[in-house]
């Protein structure tokens, strides 16, 4: 029995074509691992099998009858958000650490509860995304991670006969992976069937077939017979000039002392919930960090203490830049010293502005373009683009060109001002091992001999540039002990 058959099919984003007169069928029983490269079209494909886009052909998608399982087709896609008690608003970043905003949030017990009154199911979804202490948290405190495992376990209390997950395991630590696969397996043999869109170049075990968008064609393969083309670590980055990069980063010269980050005794509560607890932690000049920890673990809240935007770093020891937090500085004054890059910026980014206008909004820290950009500041960014050769985007929308070259665009929003500290936080999460590889690779070349500082968040080992020399590990809050 097919579970979806489709037929001619041609798919556009914007003007580009993705697919033309594609063909292809997935039968019952098959789990399916979509991949492609960045711009391929994969995104697009799930979102027209699940009627959320226009596709011009047929599919057709068939479903049992006798089925304990929803008879539809759900897309659980990349990014997740959700709005305020009364359904109005949407939370900005920065309410994630005011305490007062969390009486406008429900929380994470409260949300699972409106989708599903099955306290099997639910404690047993809780206890597989290890979200046991977490179920009076308000979802405005929730981390990236922990966001995540709720949108997966308000998928799976509702599960449909046929489910797409497009890049379920951003923001997860490797426990969380593991035992998701596990639970995909089990409902793998109850009859679902998965396609399943993944960064990562590592199939998971329940996969039984691969399919490669490739060259406007879907073609089908058995696991068994898929031998993944890993990159060549000497393979050219499509143009990228080093020598050109390096040439653009200048000498920092806006900062006084070796003293980036300090942290003395540093502690942070939500109610009775401690998120950091007497932490102590210095970062100088030229330092290149690597932040892990778990999901929940407080890696968020520390950077946010970093980036100026708690305000519970006013009842605690924290220089920044020299400073004491609170001595008079504004959240600008913090800012202008930073270049961040994370997915939650990209989710929240602005898509129509040009990816020009992009990267100018760099040199005035906001999430689009509010003020007139210089000639010089519009000269060094089109120097830039033309260093990552992307120069042909730079009138495009940024909306319309591929997650991967999104991201190396915030990656020069957040160089053109030439802060002394770099903040990237899961840089390459949901990019492909390509872009992932030059984004890695552009960190190497630009950082690994200035006296920029790096500190740099990755769940991934294979994710991590060269240059990372120190290492902080934050379990449940406090700093781990080597």
């Amino acid at each position: 029995m097919n579970r979806i058959m489709a037929k001619d099919i041609s798919l556009d984003r914007g003007e580009k074509q993705l697919l033309k007169n594609a063909s292809f069928s997935i039968a019952s029983g098959e789990q399916v691992f979509l991949t492609g490269g960045a711009g391929s079209g994969k995104t697009s494909l799930a979102m027209a099998l699940a009627g959320q886009a226009y596709v011009s052909g047929s599919i057709d998608s068939f479903y049992d009858n006798v089925s304990v399982f929803l008879p539809k087709t759900i897309l659980v896609s990349q990014h997740f958000s959700f709005k305020n008690k009364f359904g109005l608003a949407e939370f900005y970043y920065q309410q994630r650490y005011n305490s007062y905003d969390s009486e406008d949030s429900l929380t994470l017990l409260e949300a699972i509860n409106n989708e599903s009154q099955d306290a099997i199911q639910i404690n047993r979804l809780i206890a597989i995304m290890h979200l046991e202490h977490r179920i009076n948290a308000p979802l405005i405190q929730l981390s990236s991670g922990e966001r995540k495992k709720l949108q997966l376990i308000l998928a799976f209390l509702k599960p449909a006969q046929i489910m797409i997950l497009d890049n379920p395991y951003i923001g997860l630590d490797v426990d969380s992976v593991t035992k998701l696969n596990q639970y995909i397996s089990e409902l793998c043999n109850l009859g679902i069937t998965f396609i399943l869109i993944s960064d990562s170049p590592e199939v998971p075990p329940f996969i039984t077939h691969i399919a490669e968008i490739k060259e406007k064609q879907i073609s089908f393969i058995p696991k068994t017979k898929y031998y993944p083309n890993h990159l060549d670590d000497n393979a050219d980055d499509t143009g990228v000039s080093y020598a050109l990069i390096k040439s653009l980063l200048m000498p920092i010269t806006n900062l006084s002392g070796n003293e980036i980050v300090r942290m003395e005794n540093v502690s942070i509560k939500y109610a009775e919930k401690t998120v950091l607890n007497e932490v102590d932690w210095l970062v100088e000049k030229g330092d290149k960090w690597l932040l892990s920890g778990h999901n929940g673990a407080g890696k968020s809240t520390l950077l946010s203490l970093v980036t100026g935007d708690n305000p519970q770093a006013y009842a605690n020891q924290l220089f920044l830049f020299g400073k004491k937090r609170g001595s008079g500085e504004t959240i600008w004054d913090i800012k202008r010293n930073i270049g961040y890059v994370s997915p939650e910026l990209h989710w929240n980014f602005t898509i129509n502005l040009s990816c020009l206008d992009t990267v100018l909004s760099g040199f005035f820290d906001t999430p689009g373009l509010y003020a007139k950009a210089s000639t010089e500041q519009v000269e060094t960014v089109n120097q830039w683009l033309n260093a990552l050769n992307l120069t042909e985007y730079a009138n495009t929308k940024f909306g319309q060109v591929s997650h991967g070259i999104q991201r190396m665009l915030l990656l020069l929003r957040a160089l053109v001002k030439n802060p002394p500290l770099f903040i990237f936080d899961e840089p390459c999460q949901g990019l492909d091992e390509f872009h992932t590889r030059q984004f890695t690779r552009l960190v190497d070349a630009l950082f690994a001999d200035t006296e920029h500082t790096i500190i740099y968040i990755s769940h991934r080992a294979d994710q991590i540039p060269n240059c990372i020399n120190k290492k902080i590990k934050l379990v449940n809050g406090n700093i781990a002990k080597d």
